[in-house]
């Protein structure tokens, strides 16, 4: 069996086996998308999120190291992004979703199940935790700011960033940590429970709002706008850590983590801001099937190019 096979049967298949199975379950009984994600957004991943953050054991380094690279990442792909946008003629609606869909992925139900059964390494998944924490800061400031841009003032962008609840979140469970505030086993059971339903979960409710999307093979800017995702990201991931000299496992999360498709958090922040929802789920949709064979890529590429 070749490396490249091992890996999709192994790792890629279980997730997508996930992915469809929600398809299958909302195509049957045509379930509740938005309370799925409303469920996943103010209990599940919130409680992950905290509990990522005060149990992590990793060094001040690593944590330094991992948050630098994936926001400088997110920098380049949004300046980027911005320029062929811009270049392309697009308007102001449709510069910021495609923006958003090159920029944003999957750091949660996608990247975090794909590290945990590639490395089964409780230190791979709590760097990847640090990834989507620092994904998550760049998506509910820069992300909203652009997707609220689109069709409203600067003023009302600013505003729909400052209402996210995760930001919140990730600053206070930090103080606590930082402050040594130990969280009785009552409290901490209860946020580990719910941890350990948020894969499932996030894997069923991105199959089940795929399920729903409408694919357009005519439109250019989503394969543009995959491939700045799923190999200009990843691409850009590897140079910033050779340029910082960071390699090991620390270097190859990074780079596969950034590796993902399109975050469903841009669907849903579209439509919920009434900006080119059609795009955004397009983008999911496109990037996540197109993923099935680039995240492959990414991963024989890391692990061929980045020393242990």
């Amino acid at each position: 069996m070749t490396y490249f096979s091992f890996t999709f049967i192994n790792v890629i298949l279980p997730i997508f086996l996930v992915i469809a199975a929600g398809a299958v379950m909302n195509t049957a009984f045509h379930i509740d998308i938005k309370s799925l994600t409303k469920l996943q957004f103010y209990i599940l991943m919130p409680s992950m999120l905290f509990l990522k953050v005060y149990e992590s054991q990793l060094s001040s380094q690593v944590i330094k190291a991992a948050t630098t690279v994936t926001l400088t990442a997110i920098i380049s792909i949004v300046a980027m992004s911005m320029i062929i946008a811009r270049f392309r003629g697009y308007s102001k609606s449709e510069s910021s979703v495609f923006v958003n869909s090159s920029t944003f992925f999957n750091s949660g139900n996608y990247s975090l199940p794909l590290i945990q059964l590639l490395f089964n390494d409780p230190v791979a998944v709590s760097i990847q935790a640090i990834i989507l924490m620092a994904h998550n800061v760049a998506f509910f400031t820069i992300g909203i700011f652009t997707a609220s841009s689109g069709n409203r003032s600067p003023k009302e962008a600013l505003i729909n960033v400052l209402k996210m609840p995760l930001l919140y979140i990730m600053a206070f469970a930090a103080i606590m940590k930082s402050s040594g505030v130990i969280i009785p086993d009552p409290i901490l059971d209860p946020l580990k429970i719910l941890t350990d339903g948020y894969m499932a979960i996030a894997l069923l409710t991105l199959g089940a709002q795929l399920s729903e999307t409408k694919f357009t093979i005519s439109n250019s800017g989503l394969y543009l706008s995959s491939f700045i995702r799923l190999i200009v990201s990843p691409a850009i991931a590897f140079l910033i850590v050779t340029l910082l000299g960071i390699d090991g496992l620390l270097a190859r999360v990074l780079v596969i983590g950034l590796g993902a498709p399109t975050a469903v958090n841009v669907v849903l922040t579209s439509i919920e801001l009434d900006n080119e929802p059609e795009f955004a789920s397009q983008a999911v949709f496109t990037s996540t099937i197109l993923s099935m064979i680039t995240i492959n890529l990414v991963i024989m590429a890391a692990f061929a190019l980045i020393p242990a």
